[in-house]
């Protein structure tokens, strides 16, 4: 016995139940599929739609509908790691999304293998096809087998809008590649255009490193703002920081070193006439820099070279190079200023591939 598309897509929305034999998910021809995960990539995937098919009011206010039975967009491109969603906005037809070789397509898009009669507790019944109306693995479906398909993935029936059942179904494309797919139901009939589609899965670009800047104080020497500016950045492992002075006042960009317990000055001794002699505390003015300017944790340190924007008098030189260091590891690092108690900023370092 055999059934056109369309009857089927009637059945379906009429919510007619019909027998479907448990346990024969098997595609027709030996055909076999095995989920498998998708590969963890370096930046966030995306999930990207797909119209299956979809109903349009005709003209002369009569009441008809025309079922338009294509997918929109027909190819579409992605990158790997990203997963595509069809969903059947048709009010009428249902459809399936079904990658596989196309000699075992043929096979599955004959109405005589969609629907057959079958012996079921001595009952004579008409049961649907696994391989075309079920999906082909329980789960998440990947699919791996690009360009010259050599099995099949299957999404099963999705819709039509209001029947009982899916409405949409999710793939995943872990691999750059080609991927065909038919709808089994509208493909493979004499003398109509196959109702078909195409996933070009391009690799995913390596995401860029950025650096960014933070300015370390601004304003002017009788109206100084001491802070870091932005105060708190989000950056991504990989990307660097370079501060700047602002303003005119002296700075420091100080990790790992605990303001309070470091003084400005420290006695080493008093000279001729018995006054204190101070020297400038060598924690706050001597850079430690890491291996490379990578900084993964503990001690880092600008010194003062991180000086202000002064008027080149005669006999005076400053230091405007910027302080820069890389980061490699998540986490959250705060550092400080040790010349201006409270002068305090944070870099939150996600991992490279977070949104």
């Amino acid at each position: 016995m055999s059934a056109h598309p369309r009857l089927v897509g009637g059945l379906v929305a009429a919510g007619l139940i019909l027998a479907v034999s448990a346990g024969s998910g098997a595609a027709l021809a030996g055909a076999q599929h095995s989920a498998r995960p998708a590969a963890m990539l370096n930046s966030a995937p995306r999930n990207w739609r797909v119209i299956a098919g979809f109903t349009q009011v005709l003209p002369g206010k009569n009441g008809n509908t025309e079922a338009v039975n294509q997918f929109y967009p027909r190819v579409r491109t992605i990158y790997a790691g990203d997963s595509v969603t069809w969903t059947d906005n048709s009010t009428s037809e249902a459809h399936t999304v079904t990658f596989g070789p196309d000699p075992l397509l043929r096979k599955l898009e004959n109405p005589q293998n969609q629907i057959v009669p079958q012996a079921v507790s001595g009952k004579q019944i008409l049961t649907l096809s696994p391989a075309v109306f079920l999906p082909s693995a329980p789960g998440p479906l990947v699919e791996t087998d690009a360009d010259s398909a050599k099995t099949v993935l299957n999404c099963g029936l999705i819709g039509p809008v209001g029947a009982p059942g899916a409405q949409s179904c999710t793939v995943t494309f872990p691999n750059p590649g080609t991927y065909s797919y038919d709808c089994l139901l509208h493909s493979g009939i004499p003398g109509n255009a196959d109702m078909d589609g195409k996933i070009v899965v391009l690799p995913r670009p390596a995401p860029q490193n950025k650096t960014w800047t933070v300015w370390a104080g601004t304003g002017t020497a009788t109206d100084a703002n001491n802070g870091f500016f932005p105060p708190d950045l989000t950056i991504r492992a990989g990307d660097s920081v370079s501060w700047k002075s602002g303003g005119v006042l002296f700075h420091t960009v100080s990790f790992g070193l605990d303001p309070r317990k470091i003084p400005l000055a420290i006695p080493v001794g008093k000279d001729a006439h018995g006054a204190p002699i101070l020297e400038v505390n060598p924690a706050i003015t001597t850079p430690v820099i890491p291996a490379g300017g990578v900084y993964t944790g503990g001690v880092a340190n600008s010194g003062v070279g991180l000086t202000g924007n002064y008027a080149a008098l005669p006999g005076q030189t400053f230091i405007k190079a910027p302080f820069v260091l890389t980061f490699s590891k998540p986490g959250v690092y705060r550092y400080y200023c040790l010349i201006h108690p409270g002068m305090a900023g944070v870099i939150r370092v996600v991992a490279a591939g977070a949104s």
